[in-house]
């Protein structure tokens, strides 16, 4: 069911059996994703403002958080400049939490476009937080994932926590292609 909404609302498709986990909330989607793709020392690009959790989950990983400040003139979207700037050679992925906790900012189709092509060339991974994807009114939710030409790149997670106010549930999942799937499910069965 879940792989369903996702496939119908938000334009993505994943393979219930081999492309989705359940986890305990979204924040073990978070770990076990950085668990997985990162080595000792790799860099991270983690937007600030943003939720609290994910420079520590980072370091955890052990990964390097390397802050990239959004701008209060920009909306506190990602521009490709600010993007660009902050890739180097170092950097294995990047958390991105649209729509955003806790500015509320959003990211639309036409802001992620501009994008895209920045992070399909660098073929860093992305980790797309979208725990308030429901929590749109003024515009229509997109998925960075919806981009073909990145979605091998993206592992997303979305928990039941904001949209139905479950949060002591702790029921969450994450969706990612196959070949990143199997690896982090992996990581889950040892750490839940």
């Amino acid at each position: 069911e879940i792989c369903k909404f996702y496939n119908n609302k938000y334009n993505v498709q994943y393979n219930p059996e081999t492309e989705c986990i359940v986890t305990t909330g979204g924040s073990e989607g978070i770990d076990i994703a950085l668990r997985t793709i990162l080595n000792q020392g790799d860099e991270v690009l983690v937007t600030d403002p943003g939720y609290v959790a994910y420079a520590p989950l980072v370091e955890l990983a052990g990964g390097i958080p390397s802050i990239i400040k959004l701008n209060e003139k920009d909306k506190f979207k990602l521009t490709p400049e600010i993007l660009s700037k902050a890739i180097t050679s170092n950097t294995k992925a990047i958390i991105l939490n649209y729509p955003c906790n806790p500015t509320g900012a959003i990211m639309t189709k036409e802001d992620y476009s501009k994008i895209i092509s920045i992070l399909k060339d660098s073929g860093i991974f992305i980790i797309a937080d979208e725990v308030y994807s429901e929590l749109i009114y003024d515009n229509k939710f997109c998925s960075i994932a919806s981009f073909p030409e990145i979605k091998e790149q993206c592992i997303v997670v979305n928990s039941f926590s904001k949209t139905y106010s479950m949060t002591g549930w702790r029921l969450g999942y994450l969706l990612a292609p196959d070949y990143l799937s199997k690896i982090i499910l992996k990581i889950h069965q040892f750490a839940t």
